[in-house]
């Protein structure tokens, strides 16, 4: 079920094992399991982790064509994975559809900024 996919999915994320993390994602794809946000969000930080943010930035337009809703979570990690790879126009732009959504920031979405722009 999606709640096993997800943790599978964080853990081997979190290991580094991003291999083992896609084979899983293509098994969802074949037993039509869509993704969730909480599974998106794992995603996103693991490939934010090893600066892979062309796979970032396409998460997050497959959660734009999902109709999935960015919680602060994804923003906070959006943030701070832009703000690592220096596009800071993509930094702006979460903030901006932030302000948009009606979230409002949370601490790791302040620290990440402070760090971005502190440097």
């Amino acid at each position: 079920d999606i709640i096993t996919y997800s943790t599978l999915i964080d853990c081997y994320g979190k290991a580094g094992m991003l291999n083992q993390m896609e084979e899983l994602r293509e098994q969802m794809k074949q037993f039509n399991i869509t993704l969730e946000l909480q599974t998106f969000n794992s995603l996103i930080d693991c490939y934010g982790k090893v600066k892979n943010f062309d796979e970032v930035s396409r998460l997050r337009n497959e959660m734009t064509r999902l109709n999935i809703t960015p919680d602060s979570v994804t923003f906070s990690t959006l943030i701070k994975c832009y703000g690592k790879a220096e596009r800071f126009e993509e930094v702006n732009e979460m903030c901006h559809q932030m302000k948009q959504l009606n979230i409002n920031p949370d601490i790791q979405a302040f620290n990440a900024l402070i760090h971005n722009y502190g440097k």
